[in-house]
């Protein structure tokens, strides 16, 4: 039994206390009044703010002060009272370690109340002047900023607006007119009594806004009219009324009728008051947009030439919707002799030297327009001279249709597919030419294609045959190839048999190769090896009693070391990217080219990149296109 007591005992101290529930804890107090400064006092309420998300009225243990005994002061338990001096003040409350306050700009109050303008008869609208004494000792003058109250006893004989502006009607008759500030006042009366030659017949039956109220980016002033009895309209001064827009974060109007858009989209109505009568307009601004802004960076390569690029521009609209297109939108550019481009932004570069400008514009409400233009220039350095031009392919009659390109050697030894900018012609008309693609016809004869570009010309010959359908028979014997630029490296030439029944075979082993001169290119089984020494020479196929043949030559700037492929290092993963980017010659070696890249963003609108290939997302990763231009190389890196 007492071993059981001990281990009952045991038990009890090893079992965990069960964790006591923690109480709520205040976090914070709140003022729950609106403080009204003025001369009579006012208690102030607490709630406070609990741990557990709960609120609950405080009571007890406050403590209050302000940031400026001289302009009011407020008891411990919460009484405040105003001196009458003005200025900013901070009412706070404190309570076991938290607080809670107010902040407010105390204008002294009106303690008399004096129009000082007579009220008399006048054809013409005038102002009546308010003078008074000052919570805090001033005497002056008091505006439309001070809250003055107007009211007119019978707004048929005057009509006072919220500014204190006095118009008369013209009809006789006793009026008062009344200005009201807190609880002070002061009236002024008149007689208005015209005679019988004064009277007229004639009343006011309405008033109304000349203007027909609709969207303006600049702002519209209105004109008042009173609508008179006989039908005829009489303009008001606008000051004498009072305005009001329902709706200021679409458009505004001041005490002078001046109406101001926002640039936002909604509904807005206008609303003007006058001699006891109303008239209001109701306008309703829509999505348009508000700006363009061009998404390509445009900064030239020399592989822009002839090549061309759609371009795009983001639209801003007024309700801050982005958008990528809008009806209306066109294209232009300023100098004609650098690029031209299409309505829709279809951009070309002549490879002219100059500087252009491309401008995308948008009409929107009433004849504006919002537009954007990026300038770029393209420098007379960048224009290597075309030295050699040729054709790539041979034309093969296979019954489909052949793609050839057309490539340009230029002066810095680059060699650059110039196929899109090159004219192209079928001589002979057995077949259609499509920029660099043939569509041959069924007919038999022989076969030329002339190609031009910038002043040079290639040709490539074939012959269209009538096969004999022996599929064991060679029928005709071509080098693929038309021709081939120089390379650091082997280049590989293809012989081609056209069989009998129309099938081709690669025979390029099975023939024999020839160079008319080895010191400049050597060939064997299809392999060409350019021996590093300038002029020409002809490499001829022969087999199947057939033979064929094409023409190499080799420049003196081809010799030069030549960038065969450009890579880019790096990630587009964060809101700045280093990139770095390596060159590949066609010796093999391997250079560091980043500060010399030409680099663009495909939308500057979401990426920007510098010169030397750091690449900034202001507002977030989102879709883009980097691309680096080296010596007529190109390498790109995308987030997708």
């Amino acid at each position: 039994m007492k071993g059981f007591r001990v281990f009952l005992i045991i038990m009890f101290l090893l079992i965990p206390a069960a964790p006591a529930f923690a109480l709520p804890v205040l976090t914070g107090l709140q003022i729950n009044e609106e403080i009204v400064p003025g001369p009579g006092g006012a208690f102030l309420t607490v709630t406070g703010l609990l741990s557990d998300g709960t609120r609950q009225q405080i009571r007890e243990g406050l403590t209050w002060t302000t940031s400026n005994t001289e302009i009011a002061t407020v008891s411990q338990g919460g009484y405040l009272s105003f001196k009458g001096k003005g200025g900013p003040l901070t009412i706070t409350v404190f309570k076991d370690g938290t607080s809670g306050f107010k902040t407010l700009t105390v204008k002294p109050w009106a303690e008399s109340l004096d129009i000082e303008t007579l009220l008399s008869y006048s054809d013409t609208p005038f102002r009546l002047a308010v003078k008074g004494r000052c919570s805090d000792g001033e005497v002056r003058y008091f505006g439309p900023d001070d809250g003055i109250q107007w009211t007119s006893s019978d707004p048929w004989v005057a009509w006072v607006n919220s500014q204190g502006v006095v118009t008369f009607s013209g009809e006789n008759g006793n009026v008062s007119i009344k200005a009201t500030l807190g609880q002070y006042y002061d009236t002024v009366n008149t007689t208005v009594n015209r005679g019988a030659d004064g009277e007229s017949s004639v009343f006011r039956a309405g008033i109304k806004i000349k203007e027909e109220i609709k969207y303006s980016a600049d702002p519209l002033k209105l004109t008042l009219l009173a609508v008179m009895s006989d039908k005829t309209e009489e303009t008001i001064e606008a000051s004498s009324a009072d305005w009001f827009s329902s709706n200021t974060q679409v458009a505004t109007v001041n005490q002078e009728g001046e109406l101001k858009f926002t640039g936002k989209p909604g509904v807005a109505t206008i609303k003007v008051e006058f001699g006891g009568y109303s008239y209001s307009a109701t306008v309703t601004v829509s999505q348009f947009p508000s700006a363009l802004s061009v998404n390509q960076t445009l900064n030239y390569t020399r592989a822009w030439a002839g090549r061309p690029q759609q371009l795009s521009a983001t639209v801003y609209y007024n309700d801050g919707a982005v958008g990528d297109h809008y009806p209306g939108m066109s294209w232009e550019v300023d100098n004609k002799k650098v690029a031209t481009i299409t309505p829709d932004g279809l951009l070309t570069f002549t490879g002219q030297a100059g500087k252009m400008t491309v401008k995308v514009s948008v009409p929107v409400n009433e004849g504006a327009v919002v537009q954007d233009s990026v300038t770029t220039e393209v420098p007379a350095a960048d224009q290597a001279v075309l030295q050699r031009f040729f054709i790539d392919k041979n034309p093969v009659s296979t019954g489909e249709s052949v793609s050839l390109k057309a490539f340009g050697v230029f002066s810095d030894g680059s060699r650059q597919e110039v196929t899109d900018a090159t004219q192209w012609q079928s001589v002979t008309g057995l077949a259609t030419m499509l920029g660099g693609e043939i569509f041959l016809t069924q007919e038999s004869g022989p076969l030329q294609i002339i190609a031009s570009y910038q002043g040079m010309t290639d040709k490539v010959s074939g012959y269209v045959s009538q096969l004999s359908g022996d599929g064991g028979k060679v029928a005709q014997l071509r080098i693929k190839e038309n021709t081939v630029s120089y390379s650091a490296k082997p280049v590989k030439l293809t012989a081609l048999a056209i069989m009998g029944d129309g099938n081709i075979r690669d025979v390029s082993g099975s023939v024999k190769w020839h160079s008319s001169r080895t010191q400049v290119a050597k060939v064997k089984q299809g392999v060409v090896t350019f021996t590093g020494w300038t002029g020409k020479t002809a490499i001829t196929v022969q087999g199947y009693g057939l033979r064929d043949q094409i023409n190499l030559e080799v420049t003196p700037a081809e010799l030069q070391p030549q960038a065969e492929q450009i890579v880019i290092e790096g990630e587009l993963v964060k809101g700045a990217n280093q990139l770095k980017v390596n060159a590949i010659y066609n010796d093999g070696t391997r250079r560091d080219v980043t500060q010399e890249v030409i680099w663009n963003s495909s939308n500057r609108n979401v990426a920007l990149v510098s010169s030397g290939g750091a690449v900034m997302f202001p507002k977030g990763i989102r879709p883009v296109v980097i691309t680096a231009y080296f010596r007529n190389q190109e390498a790109s890196i995308s987030v997708k």
